[in-house]
């Protein structure tokens, strides 16, 4: 999908005349056609989440078509808790232990991918949160995105900017690439409500997070759950 620097300007909350610094400067992706600035939504979704850039998507724009409701990816069975470990590749290794993947997912190949994009680059996101994914997501065959919620035994170091300790970690799987991508927008939307993070840190009951994303998005508080 083709932004305008408009668009681009109100995704990222920031001023259309600093969008075009930007891009003049070589510091956001886009394309000059015929002297207008053109952007990519892909190409800046992944540019705002590999900076932490907060993410304008209002609960008006939280379910485009071909992708399940943000609601619907949380679910009681998809929480775990008590998860052990004390780095975060012992805690991913109990964490796809206990994740409900499909039985032609290749479970090794998902931890070794994900712990090698680790050491890369931290996933943390602040406030406690981390969100282990890759640049390019491993596909796997599952019939819709799955997510699984994993609290900690004990908090564990991620590098976080914020130097916090990561508490809970998130773990997507998606259909290809474009998806998780939007997945993933959307999500920090949800990260970025303060009563969300309080609920997570408190480890609440699952049921208690699922009844208050369903609040957060009363348009889909009616979604069938799965």
């Amino acid at each position: 999908m083709e932004l305008n620097a408009t668009e681009v300007a109100a995704l990222l909350s920031v001023p259309e005349n600093e969008v075009r610094e930007w891009a003049h400067a070589g510091k956001l992706p886009h394309l000059d056609a015929q002297g207008r600035l053109r952007f990519n939504r892909q190409a800046i979704l992944e540019w705002a989440l590999a900076r932490g850039h907060n993410l304008n998507l209002g609960v008006e724009e939280m379910e485009p078509a071909g992708l399940p409701p943000v609601a619907e990816l949380f679910a009681p069975q998809r929480f775990h808790y008590g998860v052990p470990g004390r780095t975060f590749a012992e805690v991913l290794r109990a964490a796809l232990d206990v994740f409900a993947l499909p039985p032609e997912a290749d479970k090794e190949l998902i931890y070794d991918l994900l712990v090698s994009r680790e050491k890369l680059m931290t996933t943390a996101i602040g406030d406690g949160l981390a969100i282990p994914h890759l640049r390019v997501p491993v596909v796997v065959n599952v019939p819709r995105p799955a997510l699984g919620i994993f609290f900690t035994c004990e908090p564990i170091e991620m590098g976080a900017l914020d130097r916090k300790l990561v508490h809970t970690l998130f773990v997507l799987l998606s259909l290809t690439p474009k998806q998780h991508l939007e997945l993933l927008a959307r999500l920090a939307f949800v990260f970025r409500q303060p009563d969300f993070v309080t609920l997570l840190r408190e480890r609440a009951k699952a049921e208690t997070i699922c009844d208050w994303i369903q609040r957060l998005l009363p348009n889909h508080g009616n979604s069938r759950r799965k």
